[in-house]
């Protein structure tokens, strides 16, 4: 027969109020009530309750999520993802914007530790990163997941997206359709995932024997802001790019913006490549074509692995390599002979 919450009660000799304080974690009761309680919950092999199996784990039902920006679409959309598989498993986020500020995300790491998380999950660090070089010396149990970056000799667990094989689908997507004056907008030089963008979009440019105009080349942020001042630029050049790689669809944004100011037309006179395939990707005019990643799967991904973790109270260092697609739309085109 199930176990129920009156079995506990009559087990450890309390009240049910009692029982239900404990594993609610709610109003007072003494250290030597609980510790009946939980050996009751122990004893009977009580599951009706998240919260007293966690209780019993030393678990507070809790991860830490730090990411750059909500504001960018792709940590939202990936936010949601993660908050979906976390609340699946009975898990809740404390979510952290740390404005790709290194001070700022010691100051999160700290709190959620205070917090006593079950985990953290990083999304897109700097490679440079190394808070979690720090945080995993200091706490070595505990179960820490990097999204998009990859930290070598560290016992973390990695899911990346093959950022050099998007990079080299959305170059070659634009050779294909004719074009040789393409530029690469992206976030930050110290970002993994912008430096192997990079490197894909200059694999493709050399396989086509295409020279590699360092004028076209731009890292700043991934930020509609970046795209669009950035674009402004290029396209105001007596020789300018007819073709743009963005390097996130929050670029290729800004990138549309620059080019609608400019009475520049996309994709007649500028085709664009996005990367990330997010929310923007079908509501721009014309729709954005972009280099699809899995960004749900990512963050069910990533909570599956901590879950793992705590489930087998192991550290594991897992390193799971996602592969993106080119989803074709309507920024791009042909280059038309002069």
């Amino acid at each position: 027969m199930m176990v129920t919450i009156k079995d506990v009660a009559r087990e450890a000799r309390v009240s049910i109020s009692t029982v239900s304080r404990v594993l609610n974690m709610s109003g007072y009761t003494s250290e030597k009530t609980k510790e009946k309680v939980l050996h009751a919950v122990k004893k009977l092999g009580y599951t009706g309750s998240l919260v007293a199996a966690a209780m019993i784990k030393k678990q507070t039902l809790t991860l830490g999520l730090i990411i750059p920006d909500i504001k960018n679409i792709f940590h939202s959309d990936l936010t949601r993802a993660i908050e979906d598989g976390a609340n699946s498993h009975g898990f809740n986020i404390f979510l952290c914007n740390t404005d790709n500020n290194l001070q700022k995300e010691v100051e999160y790491i700290h709190l959620l530790i205070a917090k006593g998380v079950d985990g953290i999950i990083f999304s897109s660090p700097e490679v440079k990163d190394k808070n979690i070089k720090e945080v995993k010396e200091k706490f070595p149990d505990l179960p820490i997941v990097i999204l998009g970056s990859k930290f070598h000799n560290l016992t973390v667990n990695e899911i990346l997206v093959d950022n050099f094989d998007g990079g080299y689908r959305a170059t070659s997507h634009l050779l294909e359709k004719g074009h040789k004056d393409i530029a690469f907008i992206s976030g930050g030089i110290d970002s993994y995932s912008s430096i192997e963008r990079h490197k894909g979009y200059k694999f493709a440019l050399n396989e086509s024997g295409i020279p590699i105009n360092d004028d076209f080349v731009i890292f700043d942020r991934f930020y509609i802001e970046s795209g669009y001042k950035n674009a402004l630029k290029l396209l105001q050049k007596n020789k300018r790019p007819t073709a743009i790689f963005a390097g996130s669809d929050s670029i290729a944004v800004g990138i549309y913006k620059a080019a609608r100011e400019l009475n520049i037309k996309i994709p007649e006179q500028l085709s664009v490549v996005g990367f990330d395939d997010s929310q923007y990707a079908e509501i721009l005019s014309p729709m954005l074509t972009t280099i699809h990643t899995p960004i749900k799967e990512m963050g069910q991904r990533a909570i599956e692995i901590i879950v793992k973790s705590l489930k087998e109270k192991k550290i594991f260092k897992e390193t799971l390599m996602l592969y993106p697609t080119l989803v074709e739309r309507e920024s791009t085109m042909a280059v038309r002979s002069k």
